[in-house]
């Protein structure tokens, strides 16, 4: 890739990269991009979020299928496309290949979540969740037009809403097995029902988030909004929710859930969550609360 690309990298991540001893030209030897294929910065240089064991995060969108290997450098393939993972002085360097058409089968799903009348929940996964944001989000070095077309495949709304769903979705089951397992299976499931619960409030009101990485610091800074469900200023009491007695921890769950799926319509939200989780409702009645399903 041509060193000069690089200059496009915000002042932010170009003093850091300073302070760390990284040089430039080295970052650029990894990346092997062809001239009309977009190449954005990702992750969380791009988003602010860095701290001192983060990678910088490289995603290139690629036209023509190749094999790409950059001395030096680890892949991890997956469906997607190859991911390599280099270093540069101490910095891990994560170069990321994804084909366009793995976007236009993406946007083919958020284009037809309101076929045949009804709102379908897309079961988009950690991969396709991150490609998104990364798309969306991430700060153009070369290709921005090419960019600019490639992103309007994805509706990022339909991906978000789905993000929320599926988490809150994925809550309440998990819930509903603390009512049966027993310990230490119980904890197990109630702490992944509080983060996933916490990870649905993040993507309702703030940026798609996959895993996580970034969930406690998101959290803590849409707390301090206007109006928002209470999970966020109980996001710790929430996350240690298993440390509590069984019957305490249960209700907190709940009474978080329930303020959550109320604030859904907020206009903060994407439109579709409400719509995407009517189908599932029935599934609630244990929990015996009519703001979750519907009979009240």
């Amino acid at each position: 890739m041509d060193v000069a690309l690089l200059e496009a990298l915000p002042d932010h991540v170009r003093t850091e990269l300073a302070r760390r001893g990284v040089e430039l030209p080295a970052v650029a030897d990894l990346i092997d991009a062809d001239p009309d294929e977009p190449v954005l910065l990702a992750g969380s240089y791009a988003s602010g979020e860095f701290n001192p064991t983060s990678d910088l995060d490289v995603l290139v969108l690629t036209r023509h299928p190749r094999t790409r290997r950059v001395p030096g450098t680890v892949n991890h393939p997956s469906i997607f496309g190859d991911s390599f993972d280099g270093l540069v002085a101490d910095l891990p360097v994560n170069i990321e290949y994804v084909a366009e058409g793995r976007l236009e089968d993406l946007g083919n799903v958020t284009r037809t979540v309101t076929d045949g009348g009804q709102v379908d929940l897309p079961n988009l996964q950690g991969l396709e969740l991150r490609l998104a944001q990364r798309v969306h989000s991430g700060i153009p070095l070369a290709g921005a037009e090419r960019l600019d077309r490639l992103r309007r495949l994805v509706d990022i709304e339909v991906v978000r809403a789905s993000a929320a769903a599926l988490a809150f979705v994925g809550a309440m089951s998990l819930l509903e097995d603390t009512t049966v397992l027993e310990s230490p299976a119980r904890e197990l499931m109630l702490r992944g029902s509080a983060e996933a619960l916490l990870m649905s409030g993040v993507n309702a009101f703030g940026r798609i988030t996959h895993d996580g990485k970034h969930l406690m610091r998101r959290a803590a800074a849409l707390a301090g909004a206007p109006g928002v469900p209470a999970l966020f200023a109980e996001r710790e009491r929430l996350l240690f929710v298993d440390r509590l007695p069984r019957r305490e921890a249960l209700e907190l769950v709940l009474d978080l859930a329930q303020e959550l799926y109320a604030s859904f319509p907020d206009e903060r939200c994407p439109a579709l969550v409400i719509d995407m989780l009517a189908p599932f409702r029935e599934s609630w009645a244990w929990a015996g609360r009519p703001g979750l399903t519907g009979r009240g």
